[in-house]
Order: structure tokens, then C-alpha cells, then sequence
């Protein structure tokens, strides 16, 4: 696997990992973490993107 995928492999895991702690699956969420975890998801699906 080269380099590239190796690297968007880690963002796909990092959008599942940040949903499911958006979604609850992960245990209660106070608001600063929730903040906290949409500005996270959203510069991960910003850096995913970038390999498309």
C-alpha cells in the first residue's frame, strides 16, 4: 500500500471514529468535546477530500 492510501485510509477511520463519538456510541459527550469533535470531523473530511 503505498503512502497515499495508507493516508486515507487513516482519515476514513478517523471520520468513522469522530461520527461515532458525535452519535453517542462512544459514551455521553459534554458540549466542549462535541465542539471539539465537529471542528475535528470537519477538517478530516477536508483532508480526505484532498486525496480525491
Amino acid at each position: 500500500m503505498d503512502q497515499q492510501n495508507k493516508d486515507k485510509d487513516y482519515w476514513i477511520d478517523e471520520i468513522a471514529f469522530l461520527e461515532s463519538r458525535l452519535n453517542g456510541s462512544q459514551g455521553d459527550i459534554d458540549n466542549d468535546d462535541r465542539a471539539a469533535c465537529e471542528e475535528a470531523l470537519k477538517a478530516a473530511r477536508e483532508k480526505l477530500a484532498s486525496f480525491r
